[in-house]
């Protein structure tokens, strides 16, 4: 059976939910406290994606970004390994991005491991390019990050997102 998806902003009944997700997404997980902290400062946002009602709320996955001034700054992304493939990575993107520009950013930017192959192309479907690169950015195994941004002044109105779809 197909569900709708709701993505709504994240509340501190979520902080659970969010570290599993993060757990099994990747090999250094932030900690819980992580979780607290982002929904404790003014310029995080914390989305998370779930079904709809009157299904009961299963977090599926989930975003956080900053936007500071004119810049959002993607610091996660994970959907949880039973949900993926379905595009809700794809749709907590979009949304951040909505949300982001609305609250004025002109551009995004965040860093990715050039091993993460589907993180790569999901972004750069959105219009993000590599424009950097952090050496040895993740402590546990030193592999760079890539730099990527979005420009929405040279990206137009790509938003990289298609119709709206069952989850």
């Amino acid at each position: 059976m197909t569900q709708r998806l709701l993505i709504r902003r994240a509340g501190l009944a979520d902080v659970t939910a969010l570290w599993a997700i993060e757990k099994a997404s990747f090999p250094s997980p932030w900690s819980r406290w992580s979780f607290l902290a982002e929904l404790g400062h003014g310029n995080s946002h914390t989305l998370v994606a779930g079904p709809s009602p009157p299904h009961p709320w299963q977090t599926w996955g989930y975003i956080i970004f900053w936007v500071v001034l004119d810049e959002m700054h993607i610091l996660n992304l994970a959907v949880h390994p039973e949900h993926r493939r379905r595009g809700l990575a794809r749709r907590l993107l979009a949304e951040g991005l909505d949300q982001a520009r609305t609250l004025g950013a002109e551009l995004a930017w965040l860093e990715v491991r050039p091993s993460n192959l589907s993180a790569l192309a999901l972004y750069e479907s959105f219009g993000f390019k590599t424009v950097g690169r952090r050496p040895r950015y993740y402590d546990d195994t030193q592999e760079d990050a890539l730099l990527l941004t979005l420009d929405w002044s040279e990206a137009g109105n790509n938003s990289g997102e298609g119709e709206e779809r069952p989850a």
